[in-house]
């Protein structure tokens, strides 16, 4: 969520597998996306971006950008994950085609096998999100392209009128439909980790930059605070 790519850097030394590069609650731009992009390259890490809509300029900003794959919000319909598929791939009414773009070297030089190569691999990852997502994840797990969702409990949790915490077990519930839609479908399911979700979970999130960054300042102060004090 850092507009600074040092934080990308950091968990690709650290060893992780990928990183989320939000521009949803992130605050951040074009350059500071391409920045993340560039540090995940560096270190060995799958970039994946989350962009603010399910907009085709988004997505194909981002996947020009050298994101290897898009997470898409409030996906709550077949229609809306087809959309989203379809601005990822390169076809007829699909991505804009450009060769001058980080992803495709700046170059057009076997542009065919490029294109051929990122319709197979790219990461098109709806975010399960809403009640409408949920009720609805099987028609979303049919379409086409989609071989990945998220789980978001927290705006689930909201959409559905609930605590995220004090109501895990309901939110555990409605996880597990999606997990066994997604698996009927050989659908990859990811999620939040650390919140029961861990055992059904193909993959998922560990930690937040700014996040860790706040809870180790604040253990910081707080140790320091508690300090034997001698007059």
């Amino acid at each position: 969520m850092s507009t600074d790519p040092n934080t990308t850097e950091i968990y690709g030394r650290a060893g992780y597998d990928w990183v989320l590069i939000d521009r949803e609650h992130g605050v951040m731009d074009e350059l500071a996306m391409r920045g993340h992009l560039l540090a995940a390259d560096a270190t060995g890490l799958v970039p994946i971006v989350r962009v603010l809509h399910n907009s085709p300029p988004l997505i194909q900003q981002a996947l020009d950008a050298g994101a290897q794959g898009v997470l898409v919000p409030k996906i709550g319909s077949a229609d809306d994950a087809a959309r989203a598929v379809a601005a990822s791939r390169y076809a007829s009414g699909g991505r804009g085609m450009c060769s001058v773009v980080p992803a495709a070297g700046f170059s057009g030089n076997g542009w065919q096998d490029y294109a051929q190569d990122l319709n197979s691999n790219v990461i098109l990852m709806p975010l399960i999100e809403t009640r409408a997502g949920v009720e609805n994840i099987e028609e979303i797990c049919a379409v086409e392209g989609v071989d990945y969702i998220f789980f978001g409990l927290a705006d689930l949790s909201q959409d559905m009128g609930i605590d995220m915490l004090d109501d895990a077990d309901t939110l555990i519930g409605e996880w597990e439909k999606v997990v066994a839609a997604a698996h009927r479908h050989g659908v990859r399911a990811g999620a939040p980790l650390g919140y029961g979700f861990d055992d059904l979970a193909d993959f998922g999130s560990l930690d937040s930059d700014l996040g860790s960054l706040r809870s180790t300042a604040d253990a910081a102060l707080t140790n320091w605070r508690k300090r034997p004090r001698h007059n």
